[in-house]
C-alpha cells in the first residue's frame, strides 16, 4: 500500500503542478485562470508533502512532512471557494476573507501537537499521522467551505446552457470524486481502519478539471496532455476498481493480501487498462489504414468514378449520349457483364432498351418491359432498388414467380428505378458482378445518385421538348395571322382594279397599270406564301447578296400613295449603300412593316416624317446599321420591353387609329432579323418619335 501511495501521490503532484502553471501562463490577466491555478498549486503542493512523507526513512522527517502538507492542505477548501466563486461570476468577500484568515489561523498552528500531534504505526503504514486536538476544526472547515463551493457549482448548473453547462457538469463530476477521494486519507488520523485508497482518485480529479479546463473556454491547456491525462486517469480508475475487488475476493479465495501483492497488481491493471484504452484504438485504425490501401482501394476508386459519373451526366447534350454514357461506365466500374437502361415514351406502354452493354449475350433476349410487368410494378411501389441477393425472398411467392420468369430472359441481378415525380420513367437493369460481391450501402447509394441524375436530365429535357412544341404552335399562329395580315393589302389591290376591269377595260393606260400592279402583288403574296412556309418549316432561309437601296425603293414605291394620302415624308439615304447578306423577298418584308407602322402611328400629324439612315457598325464587326425613325407619338414605356412578343400591339396608344393591329408585325420583323444573324433594338420617347436599329451582315 505504500508503494501505491508513494506513484499516486506522485502523479498527483505532477499532474496539479503542469496544469497549474500551463493555467497561468496561458492567462495570466484572466483572474479565474489565476485563482484556479492558485488551487492546483495548493493541490501540487499537498501532493509534494505527501510523497515526501512517504518516502521518509525516519519519524521525525515523516512528521516534518506531514506538517508540511497540511500547510498546503489548509488553503485547499478556501482556494476551491475562491475559484469556483469567480467561476459562477459571484462575490462573497465575507467567506472568502474568512476563509483565508481561517486558513492561516491553522497554518500558525500547523508546527504544534495542536493540529499534527505525531506519527505512528497504523495498519501496514509504519509512519502514519495522529490527529492534535483542534484537528477536527480543520475538517468542519473542509466540508463546510467545500460543500458552500458546490452548492455554487449546482445553482450555476441550472440557468446554464451549451458549453457553459458541460464545464461546470465536468466541475461538479471532477469535485464528487476527488475531495472524497482525498478524503480517505482521513480516517486512519482518528484510528479508523479505512486504508487511503482513494488517494489517486485525486489524479482523476485534476485530468476531468484539465478536460473541463481545456475544453470549456478556461485557460487552454496543450492538447496532448490532456489526452495523456485522461488517458492515463482512466487507467488508474480502472485499476483502482480492480484493486478493490481483488481486496475483497482474495480472502474468499485464500491469497494473501500484502503491500507488494496490491502494487503490481494495481501497476499491471494500469498498464493493461492503458494497453486497451490507449493502444488498441490505435492499433484497429492502423489495421483499417491497411485494409483500406490495399481491398478497399478499388471500391474507393469506384465510388469516386460513379460520383463523377453523376456530375458527368450533366454536361452530355444527346440524350441517346448520355445513357450509354452511363450504361458503359458503370458496367467499367462495377464489372458488370451486362447492364441496360430500359425507359417509357410519354406514349408508350412499354420500357424499351435505350443502351445496354452485352444485352444480347448469355439470354438477355428481352429487349421491352411491359408497363405491367412484376418488375416495374414493383419499382413503381418501393421506389427503391430491388436486388436478387437473398433478400427476394421476402416477396410475395407470385411476384417472386413472375421475377424468376423475366429473369430467365433478362437475368439481371439488381434494377434500380430512374424516377420523376414518384413515377418511374425508366429503369438500370444490371447483371451478376463479375467478382460475385454484394453491393455495398455506397454503391447503392451512388447508383441511385446516378439514376437520379439521369431522371432529372429526361425531365428538363421533357420539359424542354414541350416548350419548344408550345413555341413552335404559337410560331405557326403567329406565321398564319401574319400571313393574312400581309396577304390583305395586295389582295385588296387586286379585287379593286378587277372591278375596275369592266368600266376601264377598254383603256390601254389602265390594262397597263392593272398588269403591273397584279403581278407586283401576286409575287408579293408568291414571296409571302413561301417565307412563311420556310418560317414553317424551321429551315435556314437563303442568303444572297441584297442591294440594300433596291428594297429600300421598293418600299417607297409600293407606299408612295399612302405616304401622299397621309402627309408623310419618307427620307431615304442618298449616298451609295453596302450591299449586306440576306435574302430581298424578307428584307423587303421588315422595312415594309417597319414603315407601315411609322405611317399609320403619325396620320393627321403636321410635319410628318421617315428618316432611314445606313452606316457600318461602329464596334468594328461586319455589320450594317440600319436606322428608321419617326415623329411619331411614340411608344408607351411600359409597352415597350415586350414590342417584340406576338399579338403585342400599340392600338391603345392610338397609333392605328381605327386600325386594331394583331400585334404580329415586329415579332414577323425580329424574327426574320434573327435568321439573317442580325439584331434589332428600339428606342422610344413618348411625344418624340421611335427609333428602330437593325444591324444586318455585310458581304
Amino acid at each position: 500500500m505504500t508503494n501505491y501511495l508513494i506513484i499516486s501521490s506522485l502523479l498527483n503532484f505532477l499532474a496539479a503542478f503542469v496544469l497549474a502553471f500551463a493555467v497561468v501562463l496561458r492567462g495570466r490577466n484572466n483572474r479565474i485562470n489565476v485563482r484556479f491555478g492558485v488551487f492546483a498549486f495548493t493541490v501540487g503542493c499537498w501532493s509534494a508533502g505527501y510523497f515526501l512523507w512517504q518516502i521518509s526513512p525516519g519519524a521525525t522527517r515523516a512528521l516534518f512532512f506531514t506538517r508540511f502538507l497540511m500547510l498546503a492542505a489548509y488553503f485547499v477548501p478556501i482556494t476551491f471557494l475562491h475559484f469556483v466563486l469567480h467561476l459562477c461570476g459571484e462575490e462573497r468577500k465575507g467567506w472568502v476573507r474568512t476563509g483565508y484568515a481561517i486558513a492561516i489561523g491553522f497554518g500558525l498552528l500547523n508546527f504544534t501537537p495542536l493540529m499534527v500531534q505525531d506519527v505512528r504505526p497504523v495498519l501496514e503504514f509504519a509512519q502514519w499521522p495522529r490527529a492534535g486536538r483542534w484537528f477536527f476544526t480543520y475538517l468542519l472547515f473542509f466540508v463546510i467551505y467545500t460543500g458552500y463551493a458546490i452548492l455554487h457549482l449546482l445553482r450555476s448548473r441550472r440557468g446554464a446552457t451549451g458549453g457553459r453547462a458541460a464545464q461546470l457538469r465536468y466541475i461538479l463530476i471532477a469535485t464528487m470524486v476527488g475531495f472524497p477521494g482525498g478524503a480517505t486519507n482521513f480516517p486512519l488520523w482518528y484510528g479508523v481502519p479505512i486504508p487511503p485508497l482513494g488517494n489517486a482518485l485525486v489524479f482523476l480529479y485534476l485530468v476531468i478539471m484539465a478536460h473541463a479546463v481545456s475544453r470549456y473556454h478556461l485557460p487552454l491547456v496543450t492538447y496532448d496532455f490532456v489526452q495523456a491525462a485522461v488517458y492515463m486517469g482512466l487507467s488508474v480508475t480502472l485499476a483502482i476498481f480492480f484493486l478493490v475487488g481483488y481486496t475483497v475476493c482474495a480472502p474468499l479465495v485464500g491469497m494473501d493480501l500484502n503491500s507488494s501483492t496490491l502494487l503490481n497488481g494495481f501497476l499491471l491493471a494500469t498498464l493493461v487498462s492503458l494497453f486497451y484504452l490507449w493502444a488498441v484504438p490505435r492499433l484497429k485504425r492502423g489495421a483499417d489504414r491497411v485494409l483500406e490501401q490495399t481491398y478497399l482501394r478499388r471500391r474507393s476508386g469506384q465510388h469516386v468514378r460513379l460520383k463523377e459519373l453523376s456530375q458527368r451526366v450533366i454536361t452530355i447534350s444527346s440524350e441517346q449520349e448520355m445513357f450509354s454514357y452511363a450504361v458503359r461506365e458503370i458496367a467499367q466500374t462495377l464489372d458488370i457483364a451486362h447492364a441496360g437502361i430500359l425507359l417509357r415514351g410519354e406514349y408508350d406502354n412499354a420500357y424499351s432498351l435505350r443502351a445496354g452493354v452485352a444485352w444480347d449475350r448469355e439470354g438477355f433476349t428481352a429487349r421491352s418491359l411491359p408497363a405491367d410487368s412484376a418488375l416495374v410494378e414493383l419499382l413503381q411501389q418501393k421506389l427503391e432498388p430491388v436486388l436478387f441477393d437473398g433478400t427476394e425472398g421476402e416477396l410475395d411467392e407470385p411476384v417472386l414467380a413472375q421475377l424468376e420468369a423475366l429473369r430467365a430472359t433478362m437475368p439481371f441481378e439488381a434494377a434500380f428505378p430512374i424516377i420523376s415525380d414518384n413515377s418511374v420513367l425508366g429503369a438500370l437493369v444490371l447483371g451478376p458482378r463479375g467478382d460475385r460481391e454484394r453491393y455495398t450501402e455506397n454503391d447503392l447509394s451512388l447508383l441511385e445518385s446516378v439514376c437520379l441524375q439521369l431522371a432529372v436530365n429526361m425531365r428538363a429535357r421533357q420539359l424542354e421538348r414541350r416548350s419548344n412544341q408550345t413555341e413552335k404552335l404559337i410560331a405557326l399562329g403567329t406565321l398564319a395571322a401574319g400571313l393574312a395580315h400581309e396577304m390583305r393589302n395586295p389582295l385588296v389591290s387586286i379585287q379593286t382594279f378587277s372591278a375596275l376591269l369592266r368600266e376601264r377595260g377598254s383603256d390601254p393606260d389602265f390594262l397597263q397599270e392593272f398588269s403591273n400592279v397584279v403581278q407586283r402583288d401576286v409575287n408579293r403574296i408568291a414571296s409571302i406564301v413561301e417565307n412563311v412556309s420556310t418560317f414553317a418549316e424551321s429551315n435556314q432561309v437563303q442568303l444572297t447578296e441584297v442591294q440594300l437601296a433596291d428594297v429600300l425603293r421598293t418600299v417607297a414605291e409600293i407606299f408612295g400613295a399612302e405616304l401622299t394620302r397621309s402627309h408623310v415624308q419618307l427620307i431615304l439615304p442618298t449616298a451609295p449603300l453596302l450591299a449586306i447578306r440576306g435574302n430581298y423577298s424578307q428584307l423587303l418584308q421588315v422595312f415594309l412593316n417597319l414603315v407601315q407602322n411609322a405611317v399609320q402611328a403619325m396620320e393627321d400629324r403636321p410635319d410628318s416624317r421617315i428618316v432611314v439612315t445606313a452606316q457600318p457598325k461602329s464596334s468594328g464587326t461586319a455589320l450594317l446599321c440600319v436606322s428608321v425613325t419617326d415623329n411619331g407619338p411614340g411608344i408607351d414605356p411600359l409597352l415597350l420591353p415586350r414590342i417584340f412578343d406576338p399579338f403585342i400591339t400599340t392600338k391603345d396608344t392610338g397609333q392605328r387609329r381605327g386600325k386594331h393591329g394583331m400585334g404580329l408585325g415586329l415579332a414577323i420583323v425580329k424574327r426574320i432579323v434573327q435568321q439573317h444573324h442580325g439584331e434589332i433594338e428600339v428606342q422610344s420617347t413618348l411625344g418624340a418619335g421611335t427609333m428602330f436599329r437593325i444591324y444586318l451582315p455585310l458581304t
